[in-house]
């Protein structure tokens, strides 16, 4: 649980607020080993594909064409890169920068993605945003997964509205008539986290100072994913589950019908057990931690000591 110790101040808050209120930690220890601006800064020169960054102003991201660059002119290098110069210009302007799925493109995160799954059985993800002074980055949302948002570098003022549609799966946009008044408005500040549930629509707008915060969102396995995953057991197992509906010219009442498989349904699912569910339908898809720096040396020293036995 040590990792999650560095995203909040106290594990039984947590548990309280897991998937239904947010709240904010405050008294974190230094985070430079994980992410900083310093890493953002080396990581948008270092040639990141164009798919791993995006750029908004004022709520609206920006064409990716105003900051992409070519490897090169032949046919095999024509990949789409990040310019970094580019970046820093739109920055300056007053755009925020986003760094998409860091744990594949950073070691140090990937291995703090790694543990925080762990200790959570839940998928993570990780993303950066860095927003100038004065400045909204996202316009107001809402995330279909739990969200920590650790404060790096600077602050950002958040507001957190309760879900529109609680728990909801599937993204769609907010409409502003439908968000109600904030529960939680506060400044996030350098060693502080604010936990998000899934679902609460949020809005950030930094300060008079600059903002740079690393998102970690945990996806977790839904009820409704298990329910149809067992469905899908249970009609392997149970044949009238498999048989078709009757046809046009059956002179059946199809709601009686239904309503006799429906009971079957819960009948059947009712005969099965947790330990039915297969194996990696609880199992999150999470990539295995990158190899810290220096990894590359140990190979070779071992390539070394293994050619001279």
């Amino acid at each position: 649980m040590d990792s999650l110790l560095r995203l909040v101040d106290d594990l039984p808050t947590l548990r309280r607020a897991w998937e239904r209120e947010p709240f904010v930690s405050v008294g974190l220890d230094e985070f430079g080993d994980v992410f900083s601006l310093a890493a953002a800064e080396r990581m948008i020169h270092t040639g990141l594909p164009l798919t791993a960054v995006r750029l908004f102003r004022n709520g609206e991201q920006l064409p990716g064409d105003l900051y992409r660059r070519n490897r090169g002119t032949s046919p095999r290098s024509r990949e789409g890169l990040a310019d970094g110069g580019r970046i820093t210009e739109l920055v300056a302007r007053g755009a925020t920068l986003v760094l998409e799925e860091l744990q594949t493109h950073s070691p140090e995160v990937s291995a703090f993605a790694a543990e925080v799954s762990r200790a959570t059985g839940y998928e993570v993800d990780s993303t950066a945003f860095l927003t100038p002074p004065g400045a909204r980055g996202v316009k107001p949302h809402f995330d279909l997964l739990g969200v920590f948002l650790r404060q790096l570098h600077g602050s950002k003022r958040w507001q957190v509205s309760p879900p529109v549609k609680r728990w909801p799966n599937r993204v769609r946009a907010v409409d502003p008539a439908e968000v109600a008044p904030p529960v939680l408005d506060v400044v996030l500040k350098e060693g502080e986290c604010l936990y998000i549930p899934h679902g609460f629509v949020h809005v950030g707008d930094t300060t008079d100072e600059s903002s740079l915060h690393l998102t970690i969102g945990l996806s977790g396995v839904s009820w409704e994913k298990v329910l149809r995953t067992l469905i899908a057991v249970a009609a392997d197992r149970f044949e009238e589950l498999r048989e078709a509906l009757p046809p046009a010219f059956a002179d059946i009442d199809r709601d009686t019908l239904y309503r006799e498989r429906v009971d079957l349904l819960a009948a059947h699912l009712s005969s099965l057990d947790w330990s039915d569910l297969p194996t990696d339908a609880l199992t999150p898809r999470q990539p295995p931690a990158a190899q810290v720096l220096g990894s590359l040396t140990t190979a070779l020293r071992r390539a070394g000591t293994a050619r001279t036995r």
